[in-house]
């Protein structure tokens, strides 16, 4: 047996310790031994049961891929995984996405709707009280937008740079499959009643109201789009995050360190250089063009040609990486 011990603890040698490949160790360590005594019962010797195990057990990655451990999961260092996210983690990450997504959605359509209660009493000759229900939505969708996004802000700096489990990803998986179908219907109507909203437009030409009345129907019912819109949005992403992503990214432009190192491998350090240089160096390069050459009409310029060129550079570290 201890052959077989010492064959298995080769084959892990140069594998990374993490919770999934020790538990794939002790797995295979298990098979290994209730087949070696298999043979023994069936009368094979020690020396052939052995000779039988370790010649019916193939390479450290198929043994690997046959336990369904993904090659990503034991690339990450056990440091990594000691503030891995957690499931409790992610679901509390979820209901804060739904919180969030609920009450973002409240307040972009408030704040559409404030503006189709201004036209509404334009259209009524009441311009004042239209005005006040104007500041006073306004205020109420902008409350919603900003506590929020304080709430999901936090939610998501705890997160930042920590490593996402095959379990996260697992079970994200599985929520957005299961999310899927009000995902699609929410976009559905959210988009038909941003086109169908139009028909209110249309018809004042035509019908009794007039064209104050006749756009604040059209931006009702724009608000009531967009709230289904962002709604279902902004749920759908929360989950499609954790599938996709290895290490938790808060912003797409400033990954953090694992996130960066693990995308760019070993040029990680010439990106977040690149980050720190480059756009500083743009808006520098863009107010020495504009007043030395008084180009202020096309020098916004650069800054078009500066994000193509980010892209660029990014793409192609990426594309270099070993």
């Amino acid at each position: 047996m201890k052959t077989i011990h010492d064959y298995l603890d080769s084959l892990f040698l140069n594998v990374p310790i993490t919770p999934e490949t020790r538990k794939a160790k002790e797995d295979l360590s298990a098979i290994m031994e209730d087949h070696y005594h298999e043979l023994i019962s069936q009368g094979k010797s020690e020396h052939e049961a052995i000779g039988a195990v370790i010649s019916e057990f193939g390479s450290v990655d198929e043994l690997l891929q046959a336990l369904d451990i993904c090659s990503e999961d034991i690339e990450i260092n056990e440091r990594d995984w000691d503030d891995a996210i957690t499931l409790e983690e992610a679901f509390s990450y979820w209901k804060t996405v739904r919180y969030f997504s609920l009450y973002l959605s409240i307040g972009i359509s408030c704040c559409i709707f404030a503006c189709a209660m201004f036209m509404f009493f334009v259209a009524k000759y009441a311009e004042s009280f239209g005005l006040l229900m104007f500041l006073a939505l306004g205020a109420v969708g902008t409350g919603f937008i900003i506590s929020s996004a304080l709430k999901y802000s936090v939610i998501r700096k705890s997160l930042e740079d920590r490593f996402i489990s095959k379990e996260i990803k697992k079970a994200a998986k599985q929520k957005m499959e299961d999310y899927e179908k009000s995902f699609r219907l929410g976009l559905v109507l959210g988009i038909g009643l941003c086109i169908f909203s139009l028909a209110p437009v249309i018809m004042s030409e035509y019908w009794f109201f007039n064209d104050e009345l006749g756009l604040s129907l059209f931006l009702m019912m724009v608000a009531l789009g967009v709230f289904l819109i962002v709604y279902v949005s902004v749920i759908h992403s929360g989950y499609a995050k954790l599938v996709k992503e290895t290490y938790f990214i808060r912003d797409e432009d400033h990954p953090g360190t694992r996130a960066t190192k693990h995308k760019y491998g070993d040029a990680a350090g010439k990106v977040v250089f690149f980050h720190t240089v480059y756009w500083p160096l743009i808006l520098v390069v863009y107010f020495i063009w504009s007043f030395v050459f008084h180009a202020w009409a096309y020098s916004w310029l650069i800054f078009v040609v500066g994000g193509i060129l980010q892209d660029f550079f990014l793409a192609q570290v990426n594309r270099k990486r070993p």
